[in-house]
């Protein structure tokens, strides 16, 4: 009577994607829904302005280290990556000097997650300079 049904992981909080000036977060649910994935390829759609990672092998072209151990469950996974940031922000028209921006990601299939950029929403960083009484 079930076949053909998969089971749905149940995650409280949505997956989700960070950009900042600092670089690029994807949240634990990422990490969790990617099966704590080793390696990924990041895809863009230009023409969409989304961003997707999909499982992969080591060996694979363009592969990059993803899930490492777990403390990647706690934190997430953090890409240091300019060149990734600045095309996002490029594409999008993002200031990272005084916005971070998160994007909420799907499941398309059982290997990748997309994140569209057209719906992220913008927030304001917190002011890190002191203010002396």
């Amino acid at each position: 009577m079930l076949e053909g049904f998969v089971e749905i992981p149940i995650l409280s909080g949505s997956s989700f994607l960070s950009v900042t000036d600092n670089g690029l977060n994807f949240n634990k649910n990422v990490v969790k829904h990617m099966n704590k994935t080793e390696f990924i390829k990041i895809l863009c759609n230009s023409n969409k302005k989304q961003i997707a990672i999909q499982q992969c092998e080591k060996n694979t072209e363009n592969s990059v280290s993803f899930y490492r151990n777990e403390k990647n469950l706690q934190t997430g996974v953090r890409f240091n990556n300019r060149e990734i940031q600045q095309m996002i922000a490029s594409m999008m028209d993002w200031n990272l000097q005084e916005f971070n921006y998160r994007a909420d990601g799907f499941m398309f299939d059982n290997e990748t997650m997309i994140f569209d950029l057209n719906s992220a929403r913008k927030f304001s960083k917190r002011n890190k300079q002191m203010t002396n009484y």
